[in-house]
């Protein structure tokens, strides 16, 4: 980079308000998602964080040369759920290498399903994630946020960190997942060859390492999510909702916005942080 001392303090002062307003939004998000935790319960609403982990590779200990160019991989979709001071943790290991509307459409309904079980007296689900737009933060995910009541039965809210937000839980489910499957598989020799295995072997040991300390469930609940189960939700309930969003049209400025609220009539209500008083509202109908 070249250039005056003067052509790059003019630069910081043109950049400086954009900045100014990301740390605000950043600030503002941390603190509300903080509090949201400790204000939830079993009886109003889950703090459900979510978020892709990188994927896993599969590879052996004794494999040939040419097994670097044929080596499988495993997508790891982490679930962090805060219900007051109670913390439950789960995977949804799936085959499916596309990390898109469909796979966080299938992942919801897991959790959904997770949650009446485990905690049934909850009303409310508000999911909690980054803001990439290729899986979380797009105007196809806010359909189904405004539907969310009538596929799952249950409200929902989406609020979403500024960038820069850091580590959260799901980092850490994901890295004990997988470097403990990297370090046995390496040191026992244990073949896994497919996503399914790297399921069953992490199930496995899972359960094993909570009989041994005494609990009686596993710190991660894990569950296995098909490529033809998302493909099937996919072509039944989301390809037609595509089509009405390009007839009702989309949300604009949707990547300025941190917060969603689905209401009634397929509508949902927007803010550009949670604490914001102005409420913009946009329906899918």
């Amino acid at each position: 980079m070249t250039g005056s001392i003067e052509a790059l303090l003019a630069e910081i002062e043109e950049q400086w308000p954009l900045f100014m307003l990301h740390t605000f939004c950043n600030r503002k998000q941390r603190d509300y998602i903080s509090d949201l935790r400790a204000q939830s319960t079993k009886t109003t609403f889950v703090v459900a964080q979510i978020d892709f982990s990188m994927n896993y590779t599969l590879i052996r200990q004794r494999e040939v040369q040419q097994g670097f160019f044929s080596q499988s991989q495993v997508s790891l979709f982490t679930v962090h759920l805060t219900v007051g001071k109670e913390h439950f943790d789960m995977a949804i290991i799936s085959n499916s290498m596309e990390h898109n509307v469909a796979f966080v459409y299938c992942a919801q309904q897991i959790i959904v399903d997770y949650v009446k079980k485990n905690i049934p007296l909850a009303k409310k689900i508000i999911y909690v994630s980054d803001g990439a737009s290729s899986h979380f933060k797009n105007n196809a995910n806010m359909l189904n946020l405004a539907y969310h009541k009538d596929d799952f039965n249950m409200d929902a809210d989406w609020v979403f960190t500024a960038t820069g937000h850091g580590k959260g839980p799901g980092d850490g489910i994901g890295a004990v997942l997988k470097s403990t499957a990297r370090r046995i598989t390496l040191s026992k020799n244990i073949l896994l060859s497919n996503p399914y295995d790297f399921f069953q072997f992490s199930k496995k040991h899972q359960l094993e390492t909570a009989t041994a300390a005494g609990r009686r469930k596993p710190a991660i609940d894990l569950f296995f999510l098909e490529e033809v189960e998302i493909h099937r939700n996919k072509v039944n309930v989301l390809n037609t909702r595509q089509e009405q969003l390009k007839s009702k049209g989309t949300i604009h400025g949707i990547r300025s916005m941190h917060d969603f609220k689905g209401l009634v009539n397929n509508t949902v209500c927007f803010r550009r942080t949670s604490g914001s008083q102005n409420c913009e509202r946009f329906s899918f109908r």
